[in-house]
């Protein structure tokens, strides 16, 4: 059956808010959410409710269980370490490519994301900052080239956030993480691939580590 413009576009809301809600854990991980609560809360239908759950499922968000309903998919060291392993396995290809192909319009877009970054780390802006990061992810992946890589590396990524998103609340600062986005645009600048390629995996690991230490102090 096919949908309409109109719920097409309402489902597309309603699955950008219910991601920036789960990204920023004000859904909290492994808990169930209630279809009538979201719709009463927010004046959203059913229909593009549904269709944004389905969506959202297949980025590893949310799980749909039968008899169940809709559980925020929870954060576990297990997932963590299995997408951070697949992260490390792409993403030095990505700066690498991504190194050689920026434009200066995109270098002037990277560093306007990285100076947003930089401020909204002094106001301890969590919420923003993850924006911004994935921001800046995103613009790399573009600049890759490859739509396929892309796509893949933008999964993973949104997968991630939410495990970032924990640790700097934890922490009380995504100070390294801003620091190192700083890095990573002087050293794309320099359009050497192997460089560009070391700083990515360096903040790939660095980012890994920050996560399972604040995962073990729960």
């Amino acid at each position: 059956m096919s949908i309409s413009p109109a719920s097409t576009r309402e489902s597309d809301r309603v699955e950008n808010e219910l991601r920036r809600l789960i990204l920023t854990l004000e859904l909290e991980p492994g808990t169930a959410v209630s279809e009538s609560a979201l719709m009463k809360r927010y004046g959203w239908g059913r229909t593009p409710l549904r269709e944004a759950f389905q969506r959202l499922a297949e980025q590893s968000l949310v799980q749909i269980l039968p008899r169940q309903g809709v559980i925020i998919t929870p954060l576990s060291v297990f997932d963590f370490v299995e997408m951070m392993d697949a992260m490390a396995m792409v993403i030095g290809v990505a700066a690498s490519l991504a190194c050689k192909r920026l434009s200066e319009e995109e270098f002037a877009h990277l560093e306007k994301i990285v100076s947003q970054g930089e401020a909204a780390e002094a106001r301890r802006d969590f919420v923003k900052i993850a924006e911004l990061d994935y921001e800046f992810h995103r613009a790399l992946a573009q600049a890759t080239g490859n739509r396929y890589l892309s796509r893949y590396l933008l999964h993973l990524h949104q997968v991630a956030t939410r495990f970032n998103f924990a640790a700097w609340k934890r922490d009380g600062t995504a100070s390294q993480s801003v620091g190192e986005h700083r890095q990573i645009l002087e050293t794309l600048r320099q359009r050497e691939p192997t460089a560009a390629k070391a700083v990515m995996l360096a903040h790939i690991e660095q980012a890994r580590q920050r996560v399972l230490g604040a995962m073990k102090m729960e």
